[in-house]
């Protein structure tokens, strides 16, 4: 009870404290300008630039004149933290990317907030916007110079990779899609120094998608396919943006090779597969020329579920019900526990469904004996689709989309009084969830 107390009265001073405003410390500009003069006329003189303790803290000097401006701010501050260290302000509203943050504006910051804290921050004061890469190169050369100060180097590079990754993030959420590719690109680089532990390929494949972005092709292009070659693919991702960036230069039949190669290895993409419908929609082409594709990957690996999900992804895209219902079934008989197969499975069974519908109402009944057999067509053809939803739903409870599915399903069964039992259970359920 004690340590409660404790905690509480804590935590009230420290609000106290906040709504007085606790200012930060000061950002003295010209005192930064006077550390890059004072580091420049260091490394001028060839007695100290010949020494790595030199290099050393000119990287520590730049990496503080990159961050000084924004102090001890960081993602994930809580406002009332915010408010004790740089005062309390007035927010205004500003949509982003789709999303409405409270934004706080202060003389070298502004602070995007999404809730009671810190979602991401951009810098105003900016007194060298290259400050970071003359801090990595500083530290490459203090490890030229003397390899002994390895560790060192190391903490001052993995300082500019961290840094630069979060710029790379706030430029994209901003828009600034080259900024946002030259941060990633050069935390890449920043790892790939031989006193790193590891290589930061992540960000190395962002760096491509962020130019792919901004329309800045080529580097985008050389980015992606070194990620590539060093097996980062993005789970079929980046066969997409290499695509892109092909196409960009229209370059279409090596963007068109490389839509072709995701899919041989990601048949189940359906990024991959959306992308090359609209490729061949765009240039009068045969969108089945997929489907052989596909089949030959089937043919090498027979028992590969992932080929036969991909396949029947590709006919559902043509709008070949049947075929890719036949397609997914093969699935399903070879992994009987797979949740996607059975949803994908209850999925097409409904498209189907969907499709006699339409026909349904477009055709000219003659009498009330056909509009009644072709009306049972459809009910019955939406009753299959119960089983595997059900199936799918087993497997994974917690997976919202198949619980509409079947709330869907159920409400267009609703003449059978048992369905009437399901729709209930159905929507309670997804109203929980």
């Amino acid at each position: 009870m004690r340590k409660l107390v404790v905690l509480l009265l804590s935590l009230a001073a420290w609000a106290s404290a906040a709504g007085q405003g606790i200012a930060a410390e000061k950002v003295d500009v010209a005192k930064l300008k006077e550390m890059i003069s004072k580091s420049d006329a260091e490394i001028a003189d060839p007695k100290k630039a010949s020494k790595a303790a030199t290099w050393l803290k000119r990287g520590d000097t730049f990496y503080e004149v990159d961050g000084k401006p924004v102090n001890s701010l960081y993602p994930d501050m809580p406002e009332l933290m915010l408010f004790g260290a740089f005062g309390k302000a007035q927010p205004t509203e500003q949509t982003v990317g789709g999303t409405t943050y409270k934004v706080y504006e202060y003389e070298h910051f502004t602070a995007y907030m999404n809730g009671d804290a810190v979602s991401f921050y951009a810098p105003k004061t900016v007194v060298d916007p290259t400050a970071l890469d003359k801090a990595m190169a500083a530290y490459e050369k203090a490890y030229e110079l003397d390899k002994k100060s390895e560790r060192k180097v190391a903490g001052g590079l993995e300082n500019v990779r961290r840094k630069s990754v979060e710029d790379g993030g706030t430029a994209y959420t901003l828009g600034e899609y080259k900024k946002a590719s030259d941060s990633f690109r050069r935390a890449y680089k920043a790892s790939t120094h031989p006193s790193m532990a590891a290589v930061d390929t992540l960000s190395l494949y962002y760096a491509g998608m962020m130019g792919v972005y901004s329309q800045d092709w080529e580097p985008a292009l050389a980015d992606i396919e070194k990620a590539m070659a060093m097996g980062f693919d993005m789970n079929g991702g980046a066969y997409l943006m290499k695509f892109h960036a092909l196409y960009g230069q229209e370059r279409k039949e090596e963007a068109l090779a490389a839509l072709q190669q995701g899919m041989q290895r990601y048949p189940g993409n359906e990024d991959l597969i959306d992308m090359t419908m609209r490729y061949y929609a765009e240039n009068d082409g045969d969108p089945s020329s997929m489907i052989p594709v596909v089949e030959k990957a089937i043919a090498e690996n027979p028992d590969n579920v992932s080929l036969r999900q991909g396949l029947a992804r590709v006919y559902d895209k043509l709008g070949r019900n049947d075929e890719a219902i036949a397609a997914i079934e093969k699935a399903v008989e070879l992994a009987p526990n797979d949740f996607l197969s059975h949803y994908l499975h209850g999925l097409f069974i409904i498209k189907k469904g969907d499709a006699l519908d339409n026909e349904l109402r477009e055709m000219t009944v003659t009498s009330r004996a056909q509009y009644n057999a072709a009306l049972k067509n459809v009910i019955d053809t939406f009753a299959l689709a119960l089983a595997p939803l059900q199936r799918a739903h087993e497997l994974q409870p917690n997976e919202a989309a198949t619980v509409e599915l079947l709330k869907n399903l159920t409400f267009r069964l609703r003449e059978d009084p048992a369905m009437n039992d399901l729709y209930e259970k159905y929507d309670k359920m997804l109203q929980e969830m």
